[in-house]
């Protein structure tokens, strides 16, 4: 079996899972650069640790970031993994080691940032600048995905009780909180959208809104502003708050819950929110020691 025939049957299991088209598509991208690298006729039975090896050094000495490097790494294992599993393999996948990916800090936007967000959406159309501005409250203020977002249908909206029901990664449904201010935002939406659809957010022909849409809004977006701005980020502000407020009101962050709120599989996904939050806490929380030593003797130093 050649690597390229492998990879084919590897996609068809995934179909045959439940995986979703985003997910086969990803699958594909990235796949293609290690079977491109081996050949497409390269029996698997040469795939070895060592080609595995030579594979990731080839990565590293390409422009693509750490994160990204790892990303491919990863899914090369997947698909080895799969295939030992179904057929044979000349050594264990599990050997393949992927690099950690360098931890970033999320930017928590100040409450003049998110002022500014607000002021900077505008369009010469006055319902899409109100879809816009729903759309980022509701990213904000709920921590949907972009893809929740384009899937929101009214129906799963329950203003009284401030709830939505949105449809996740494996079409996984789970509750989110929605509060009066991006109730009232997508209330001005809708009554200045011209369509009827049982979506909620539409695009200038009444279509459901696509993923590749927002992408490009926020895009535009970020032009206008000082500082990085995408609907991930929305989501990771969302998350960081979440944990900052109650510990605030609570004086404990509690990352089970949010965990469910964010449609997390692991827990240790959503525990960098609870850890990026401590140490904001920390920094905030922080009595400087040489602040009281030195109490009203600062001018008095020779320096």
């Amino acid at each position: 079996m050649t690597v390229q025939e492998a990879f084919n049957k590897f996609i068809y299991a995934k179909r045959v899972c439940g995986v979703s088209k985003k997910t086969i598509e990803s699958y594909s991208d990235i796949l293609h650069v290690f079977i491109k690298y081996t050949g497409s006729n390269c029996p698997m039975e040469h795939i070895s640790l060592s080609l595995v090896e030579k594979y990731i050094l080839n990565l590293y000495n390409t422009d693509l970031s750490r994160a990204t490097i790892s990303t491919y790494i990863r899914n090369v294992r997947i698909f080895l993994k799969w295939y030992s599993i179904e057929y044979e393999l000349s050594f264990n996948p599990l050997k393949i080691k992927v690099p950690k990916s360098p931890k970033k800090k999320v930017h928590i936007y100040s409450t003049d940032e998110i002022k500014l967000i607000f002021d900077s959406i505008q369009t010469s159309t006055p319902w899409i600048t109100a879809r816009n501005v729903a759309m980022v409250a509701m990213m904000l203020d709920s921590g949907i995905r972009q893809c929740e977002l384009c899937r929101l249908l009214h129906s799963c909206i329950d203003k009284p009780r401030h709830v939505m029901t949105v449809t996740g990664k494996g079409a996984k449904e789970r509750f989110v909180p929605i509060g009066d201010f991006a109730l009232k935002c997508l209330d001005t939406y809708n009554s200045l959208c011209p369509f009827q659809s049982d979506h909620v957010f539409l695009d200038k022909d009444g279509k459901p809104l696509s993923g590749n849409a927002v992408r490009l809004f926020t895009y535009k977006l970020q032009k206008n502003l000082p500082f990085k701005f995408s609907s991930h980020r929305l989501r990771h502000n969302f998350a960081t708050n979440y944990c900052l407020d109650q510990f605030r009101v609570t004086g404990k962050t509690d990352v089970y819950d949010l965990s469910i709120l964010m449609g997390h599989e692991s827990m240790e996904t959503t525990k960098k929110y609870e850890h990026f939050a401590h140490e904001i806490i920390a920094v905030e929380t922080n009595i400087s020691h040489l602040d009281k030593i030195f109490k009203n003797n600062f001018d008095t130093l020779m320096i």
